[in-house]
């Protein structure tokens, strides 16, 4: 799937409080949460959800999209039923780090509809894309003809989709972290360890 989204209106602090982290009330990561699961519930319905009014959720909400920390709202597409089933994962190098290099390949992937996301990253890539495209075939005349007619490329290695196992469009709300799953090779018991004290849970015998 690839997302379409609706961007909130003109929201003059929106950009400036794009690298603060907003102290949130515990009632609005709760309304954070279920918006990113569920975008479209209706105000009466995240207010009993909640426990407020839906006047006083409204204006929480209205909060929240001014502080930039709602950003917008989001349709998500079955990519392969819109005919862009091929999906790659893309690194890109550039040979010449000069800001006219960069600007040309920015700008490349700011109008290029195929790049739905684009990071900078650290390590031996400069850019990671993720691309969708038809087919291998329209992969390839994306390849050939557009991304690596760019100046100042120096390396494009392409990893393709073959599976999606986990897609979550939200960022983690309440709590960040990973909780262990499955069997760790002690009876099939994991031990969580809670205020330095170790507590098993789960069995081998189920």
């Amino acid at each position: 799937m690839f997302s379409l989204n609706a961007g909130i209106p003109n929201n003059p602090r929106r950009f400036a409080l794009a690298a603060e982290v907003v102290e949130m009330h515990p009632v609005d990561r709760q309304i954070v949460e279920i918006l990113q699961e569920q975008g479209r519930i209706p105000n009466v319905q995240l207010a009993e959800r909640v426990g407020l009014s839906p006047p006083a959720v409204l204006e929480r909400v209205r909060k929240l999209e001014e502080k930039g920390v709602i950003t917008g709202y989001t349709a998500l597409v079955d990519n392969k039923k819109v005919g862009m089933g091929t999906v790659s994962f893309v690194a890109v190098s550039l040979n010449l780090h000069q800001k006219d290099s960069i600007e040309n390949f920015h700008e490349f992937v700011g109008a290029c509809s195929s790049v739905r996301e684009c990071y900078h990253i650290a390590g031996t890539d400069d850019y990671m894309l993720k691309v969708y495209t038809r087919d291998i075939d329209d992969y390839e005349n994306f390849l050939l003809h557009s991304l690596t007619r760019i100046k100042g490329i120096d390396r494009v290695k392409t990893m393709f989709v073959l599976s999606t196992l986990k897609r979550e469009i939200g960022v983690p709300i309440v709590e960040s972290g990973c909780t262990e799953s499955g069997r760790n090779g002690n009876g099939g018991k994991r031990n969580n360890r809670i205020n330095g004290k170790s507590q098993s849970k789960g069995g081998g015998n189920g």
